[in-house]
């Protein structure tokens, strides 16, 4: 094999090995409740009991976000506790690897969450 096909073959394998990393996903955090929207949601360092709650990093009144990534880098995990306009509670404990949350809140108080 000549020089620049190894190359090119190398080139390849390198670009293939890139495309094939596991994309940046959004954690479905809160599940759907028809008729009762999203209110409240509350972040933890850990397991909920352990009442590690975590402040957004940016905070606002309509929108905000939480830096979450140097929680896995210590070998920890998130919950995410999910509050509903009915009152039911869901937590969602996210062992995977989540860098960001980001919230936001619209003109009719409907809370949004996208973990990525």
């Amino acid at each position: 094999m000549s020089w620049n096909k190894g190359l090119g073959l190398l080139t390849l394998i390198a670009l293939l090995g890139c495309s094939m990393q596991q994309p940046t996903m959004t954690a479905a955090v809160c599940p759907a409740h028809p008729d009762h929207p999203l209110r409240f949601v509350e972040v933890f360092d850990g397991a909920p009991s352990d009442m590690a709650s975590l402040v957004p990093d940016q905070p606002g009144a309509s929108a905000g976000y939480w830096q979450l990534g140097y929680v896995y880098d210590a070998g920890r995990f998130v919950t995410v506790r999910c509050k509903y306009a009915d009152g039911k509670v869901s937590d969602t404990k996210l062992p995977n690897k989540i860098n960001r949350c980001d919230y936001t809140i619209d003109s009719k108080k409907i809370l949004k969450l996208d973990c990525k």
